[in-house]
């Protein structure tokens, strides 16, 4: 039986892989608060899941799915220093944080999902695709894509972690609160796709962008 880590699991898509893994019937659910924010907070997360579970434990996929998404309208121009630090906390520094203190709980063969998004591909955003309005977000997710970069380079580089597999996972424009009226993307449909994606990754996917439908994405 796999065991998955969700951050992020209160609302939308991260609560929606809760909904998918919870219907096999083998599969046990723990619900654990860690805020992502708080290096302390996530230093912790270790014990207290070993106290829910109550043994020893190998995880096989974690979702770095919990993100934050404030100042909608703010630019490069009229950002303030507290929006664009309160992104990178949550959104960079909450996922890299994540691996580092669940890294001696991954098992050989882990794949660890950084959920980004299409607003931090400089290359989609460069020519136009799409639209940047919320800075302080973009600069974050094309942050997280970076940390990806390095976090798939580092542990390739050690005989004990190679086998651990890192992508950035775009879920899609998804019909959530944090997606907003214009989204096009069922949740459900969003969810599925990435679960199977990362079921079906190999060593040699590790480091890339990927959609959730498993298209590879431009950094």
């Amino acid at each position: 039986m796999p065991v998955y880590v969700v951050s992020g699991a209160r609302t939308g898509i991260g609560l929606e892989y809760i909904r998918q893994l919870s219907r096999e019937n083998e599969n046990i659910v723990y619900i654990l608060e860690c805020d992502i924010s708080s290096e302390d907070s996530i230093a912790g997360l270790p014990d207290r899941i070993r106290s829910s579970a109550k043994s020893d434990y190998k995880i096989d996929i974690l979702i770095n799915n919990a993100a934050i998404l404030h100042f909608h309208q703010a630019t490069s121009l009229t950002m303030s220093s507290d929006a664009l630090a309160s992104h990178i906390t949550s959104n960079v520094v909450g996922p890299a944080k994540m691996l580092q203190a669940l890294l001696p709980s991954l098992a050989s063969n882990a794949r660890v999902a950084n959920i980004s998004s299409g607003i931090g591909s400089l290359t989609m955003v460069s020519d136009g695709r799409i639209n940047a309005e919320i800075t302080p977000y973009s600069i974050s997710k094309a942050a997280l894509n970076m940390l990806t970069v390095h976090q798939a380079r580092q542990l390739a580089g050690s005989e004990a972690t190679r086998g651990i597999i890192v992508v950035a996972v775009d879920p899609g424009h998804a019909k959530t609160e944090m997606g907003g009226p214009d989204a096009v993307v069922e949740v459900a449909d969003s969810a599925r796709g990435v679960l199977r994606t990362l079921a079906g990754l190999t060593v040699a996917d590790s480091g890339k962008f990927l959609l959730y439908t498993g298209d590879e994405l431009p950094w």
